[in-house]
C-alpha cells in the first residue's frame, strides 16, 4: 500500500510539472505572438527650404512630413499624435538657426517653425511638448499601413543683419508622440504626449541669404514756420538702410528739384526760392556734392541741414524733394 501510494504522488507530481510547463510555453507564445502585432507609427519627411531670404526675412514655406501608422487588430485603430522638433546643431530654441560656415566667425540665420502657414502656433522642442499640437488619426481594421501628410511651416525671420551666403541646419530632428486605442476613442493629447510610443526623423532646413540692400526710411526735415530769416536754421535727418553684413555700400544724394548750379533750393507755391545746403557732418563743414557716391560704413546716416540767413520775397510753404541712391 505504502508503495502504490507513494507511486501515485509521483505520477500526479509529474502531471502538474508538466502542466506549468507547458503554461510557460503557451504564455511565452502569447507574448511573442502579441509583440509582433503591436500598433505602432512611424514618420518621414523632406527636407525645408526656406528659400531666398534678405533683411525682410523670407516668405512662409513648407514641406510634407509623412506620418504612416499601421492597424493589423479586427477593429479600428484610434491614434491621437503630437509633433515637436528638436534643433540639435545649431541648438537654438526660440528662435531657431542656421549656420553659415563660409564666415569667420561662422554666422547664424535666425528662423521659426510652425503648426500654421498663418505662423500663430510655433512649434515647440521635445523639452516644451506639452505645448505641442496633437490631432487624431484613425485607422480601420486590418488595412495595412495607411499614411498621413502633416504640413510643417517655416520663415527666416525679418531684421536680421548678416553676411550674404547659403544657411543650414546641420541636424534638426522631427519627434512624434503617439498613443492609440482600440474602437473609436481618442487617446487624450496628455495621454499620447506621457506615452513612451515614438518615431523619429531627421532633416535639414536651409535658405540662401541674398546679397541685397535696402533703403528703409529717410526721414523728412522740417525747418519748423518763421516770420523773418535773420537767422541760420539748423535741422538733421536720418537716411535708414539694410544691407547684409560686409558689404560695400554707396549713396549718393541729387540735388533736389528746384537747383540753381550746385545750390539746393526750395520753392513756394508763388515760384520763390529759399536757399539750403545738406551736409554730412554736424559741424556743417562737408557738404552733399550733388550725385556723388559716398563709401559707408555704418547703415544709419545721418543728413545734416542749414538755411543760411536770407530775405524772402513771398510768404507760404516752401519745400523740396532729394532722391537718395544706393549702390552696391
Amino acid at each position: 500500500m505504502s508503495i502504490t501510494h507513494r507511486f501515485h504522488r509521483i505520477r500526479a507530481y509529474s502531471l502538474i510539472k508538466r502542466l506549468a510547463c507547458m503554461s510557460l510555453l503557451f504564455l511565452a507564445y502569447s507574448i511573442s505572438s502579441s509583440s509582433a502585432y503591436a500598433e505602432s507609427c512611424w514618420i518621414g519627411g523632406s527636407n525645408l527650404s526656406l528659400g531666398t531670404a534678405s533683411i525682410q526675412g523670407s516668405m512662409t514655406a513648407s514641406t510634407d512630413i509623412t506620418v504612416t501608422c499601421n492597424s493589423n487588430s479586427s477593429q479600428p485603430v484610434t491614434y491621437k499624435m503630437c509633433m515637436v522638433v528638436d534643433s540639435i546643431d545649431p541648438a537654438a530654441k526660440d528662435p531657431r538657426t542656421m549656420i553659415n560656415y563660409t564666415t569667420y566667425p561662422a554666422s547664424l540665420l535666425k528662423y521659426n517653425l510652425y503648426y500654421d502657414v498663418a505662423r500663430t502656433r510655433k512649434i515647440p522642442n521635445s523639452d516644451a511638448k506639452n505645448t505641442a499640437q496633437c490631432q487624431s488619426v484613425r485607422v480601420g481594421a486590418k488595412t495595412g499601413e495607411p499614411s498621413t501628410l502633416v504640413k510643417m511651416y517655416g520663415q527666416v525671420l525679418a531684421g536680421q543683419n548678416v553676411p550674404a551666403g547659403s544657411y543650414k541646419t546641420n541636424s534638426t530632428s522631427i519627434k512624434l508622440y503617439y498613443a492609440y486605442r482600440y474602437g473609436l476613442e481618442v487617446p487624450s493629447d496628455l495621454e499620447a504626449l506621457a506615452s513612451q510610443n515614438s518615431s523619429t526623423n531627421n532633416i535639414v532646413v536651409n535658405s540662401n541669404y541674398e546679397n541685397s540692400c535696402l533703403i528703409l526710411s529717410a526721414s523728412d526735415i522740417d525747418f519748423g514756420s518763421v516770420e523773418l530769416l535773420n537767422n541760420t536754421l539748423y535741422r538733421s535727418g536720418t537716411i535708414q538702410l539694410a544691407c547684409p553684413m560686409g558689404t560695400n555700400m554707396k549713396v549718393s544724394l541729387n540735388n533736389g528739384l528746384n537747383p540753381l548750379g550746385s545750390q539746393r533750393r526750395m520753392k513756394n507755391s508763388l515760384g520763390s526760392y529759399i536757399q539750403y545746403g545738406l551736409y554730412q557732418d554736424p559741424s556743417h563743414s562737408n557738404i552733399w556734392q550733388a550725385d556723388t557716391s559716398y563709401s559707408l560704413t555704418h547703415q544709419t546716416i545721418p543728413v545734416y541741414a542749414m538755411v543760411p540767413s536770407q530775405s524772402i520775397s513771398s510768404i507760404g510753404k516752401y519745400s523740396d524733394t532729394i532722391t537718395v541712391t544706393l549702390t552696391y
